[in-house]
Formats: C-alpha cells, sequence, structure tokens
C-alpha cells in the first residue's frame, strides 16, 4: 500500500505489519468507562459562539487571549460539564461558554467510529479574531491541540481476532492513503491497530480503534482514512480486517 504525505518536505513510509513494541518507559493508558478522550474523534456542536461571547470580546484583546476549555460528554453526546482554563480577565467569558455549552452542546462521532465509553472529555481552545473582522464571518472560532496524551493508548478491551477469523489484505480493495494532516503537521508518529467491519456491498461500516503507540488522535485519523481507502472484493463479509500501520516520517 502506498501512503501519501500531506508535505513534499515528509517521506512517508508505511507499514501493514506488525512493528516493535512501544518504550517500556511509557506508561499506557486504558481508554474505556469513564476514562476516555474524544477530541478529534468527531464533531462537537456549540451552538453560535458569537452568542455566548461577544459581551466579552475585549477580554479576548483580538486574539491574544486564549480560552481553554474541557467538555465532559455521555455516551448520547450531550455535554454533562464543563470547565475553562483562563486568566480573570477571560473567566466570566469561560462561565458564559460553559452555560451554553451545557445547554446546547453536542458532539457526533465520525461515521462508523465505535467508540465504547461512559463519558469522555473533548478539549479545545477559543479565540477571537485578530485584526478587523470580516462582514459575514464569526468573531470567535474554536479549535483543537495536537495531541494530548503523548502516550500508548488502548481502547477498551477488544480482542484481535486470530488470523483464521479474520479478513487478510488480499481480500480488500485499497487506494493510496493520506498521512492524516494534523499529525503529520505535529510531527506525530505512531504505530496504530484498527478492527474494520463492511457492509452488505462492501463498504466500511464501522472502524474500531484498537491501540495507539502514541495518542489517542491518530487512531482516529486511521480509522478516517479506513472508511475512505478500503472496499471488499467480495461481498458480503463478516470478519473484520485488522488493519495493523505505522504511520512514520522519514528523515530527510
Amino acid at each position: 500500500m502506498t501512503l501519501r504525505g500531506a508535505s513534499p518536505l515528509a517521506a512517508v513510509l508505511a507499514s501493514l505489519q506488525a512493528m516493535s513494541a512501544v518504550a517500556q518507559d511509557q506508561t499506557e493508558i486504558i481508554f474505556g468507562g469513564d476514562v476516555f478522550d474524544v477530541t478529534g474523534a468527531g464533531v462537537l456542536d456549540l451552538g453560535i459562539l458569537d452568542e455566548a461571547l461577544m459581551p466579552f470580546r475585549r477580554a479576548f484583546d483580538q486574539g491574544g487571549e486564549r480560552l481553554d476549555v474541557e467538555l465532559i460528554i455521555n455516551a448520547a453526546g450531550t455535554v454533562q460539564d464543563c470547565r475553562f482554563d483562563a486568566n480573570e480577565k477571560l473567566a466570566p467569558a469561560g462561565k458564559a461558554l460553559c452555560t451554553q455549552a451545557q445547554r446546547v452542546g453536542r458532539f457526533t462521532p465520525y461515521p462508523g467510529l465505535v467508540l465504547d465509553y461512559a463519558s469522555a472529555t473533548y478539549r479545545l481552545s477559543i479565540r477571537s479574531h485578530t485584526g478587523q473582522p470580516i462582514k459575514g464571518e464569526a468573531t470567535f472560532r474554536a479549535s483543537i491541540g495536537y495531541p494530548f496524551e503523548r502516550r500508548p493508548v488502548t481502547f477498551g478491551s477488544y480482542a484481535i481476532p486470530p488470523e483464521t477469523e479474520r479478513l487478510s489484505l488480499a481480500d480488500l480493495q485499497y487506494r493510496s492513503m493520506e498521512y492524516p494532516r494534523d499529525a503529520l503537521q505535529n510531527e506525530i508518529e505512531a504505530q496504530v491497530i484498527v478492527a474494520v467491519s463492511f457492509d452488505e456491498e462492501g463498504r466500511v461500516s464501522t472502524c474500531r480503534p484498537v491501540r495507539s503507540s502514541n495518542t489517542a488522535r491518530i487512531a482516529y485519523d486511521t480509522c478516517r482514512e479506513a472508511r475512505r481507502g478500503f472496499s471488499l472484493r467480495k461481498p458480503p463479509e463478516a470478519r473484520p480486517y485488522v488493519w495493523v500501520t505505522h504511520w512514520r516520517i522519514a528523515e530527510d
């Protein structure tokens, strides 16, 4: 399989076979139940930010100040709790945003992504535009950092089926995969394992993150690539395909 990088300066190497284990001095995070981070795993809708934050626009100093927010999402995608990290000047804006988030906030995972959590965190930062605002454009924008853990992550207790009970690469059609853009920009490398299932027409129906050697978000990005890149040669097929890949940026 060929992988394409998002930067002409970065040669991208990948492998479909298992790679070496992660370093022993890295403490693994086990995701599941109430311990989960879904930042970058879907779309978080907080309503129109300007409605909550315009009264505090000066406190953001035209993008010079940042409001960091951590939300608690339940399994249905509803915002259950909200915390913020801000200086005294931005604290009222943080309270206003959290009030709106708990009233209308909704998280929707990317299509087909299987995430087994009872509650999860979602982290984002909010700034205002710098300079003069453009007519019709929102004043406030949200962004998500990448990554958060920089540690190996295991997702739940999914047991990888033996080889006789899962598909091989020969059973699939696939196209060249692109190195996840944000991971490449942040120089994130990882071995990632995901389990992919297919519908009756041979298209990817679900993708379950299983393990990442470095942060959770690159596993979510890997599932997005799997959804775009794989299909079955001879559907239907109940067995999953376990994709083991190593996202690695080659040295110049």
